[in-house]
């Protein structure tokens, strides 16, 4: 039996689609480091349109006309991902059926990425639309073990580290001139940014497949 490290990598998961609209308020990019997280549904404003349940933010223009800004994520894709900390193999030079142990060694910390929006912001979006589970940041420990059979003359991979979540989403952006839109404020969709995230989940551990 030989057991020798190999390259970490991730492996990819079935594809799950589906869509959920969150608002999100706040004066995007460099207008605040702060969204909210609320409640979204359709709404026409007088003239455009604007989402339900979006927390605005006063945007100075450079002009006298008032302007207000606001945000919402919107999910496009989901899919479960898997983040490799460490990698070993165990092969089975002999004729029977032996037990490969793996024990980890390496102690990581993934986090929350964000392309898109603040990562405050993106955290409470997908954990509260996509899994309870996801977490700002995991760190791997050292010293946990895990064992499997590995058939005659076999190969088994043992990966350890973090169940995670890789996210497609965009980041709506609205704005409403002259007042708020429940004032009678010209509100519409000023622009769509696209993003994606690979959110760490709290569960760690190994996964075993044929080599």
């Amino acid at each position: 039996m030989a057991d020798r490290s190999a390259r970490a990598r991730s492996g990819p998961r079935r594809l799950a689609r589906w869509r959920s609209r969150v608002a999100v308020g706040a004066a995007l990019a460099a207008l605040t480091t702060t969204l909210t997280v609320g409640t979204s549904s359709p709404a026409q404003a007088d003239e455009g349109y604007c989402p339900d349940g979006l927390t605005w933010s006063y945007f100075f223009n450079g002009s006298f006309t008032p302007e207000y800004v606001a945000g919402e994520y919107v999910i496009d894709a989901v899919r479960p991902d898997f983040l490799v900390s460490e990698e070993r193999v165990v092969v089975n030079g002999t004729n029977r059926e032996i037990t490969g142990s793996f024990t980890s060694s390496v102690s990581r910390t993934f986090g929350l990425t964000v392309t898109v929006g603040t990562s405050a912001s993106l955290f409470g979006f997908l954990s509260a639309n996509v899994s309870a589970s996801i977490t700002q940041s995991t760190t791997t420990t050292t010293g946990v073990t895990a064992t499997t059979p590995v058939p005659p003359y076999g190969r088994v991979v043992g990966q350890y580290g973090v169940e995670a979540y890789a996210v497609d989403y965009h980041l709506n952006e609205y704005r409403s001139i002259g007042a708020l839109p429940e004032a009678g404020g010209l509100c519409y969709l000023h622009g769509s940014t696209a993003g994606t995230s690979v959110a760490p989940t709290v569960y760690t551990g190994w996964r075993v497949m044929p080599g």
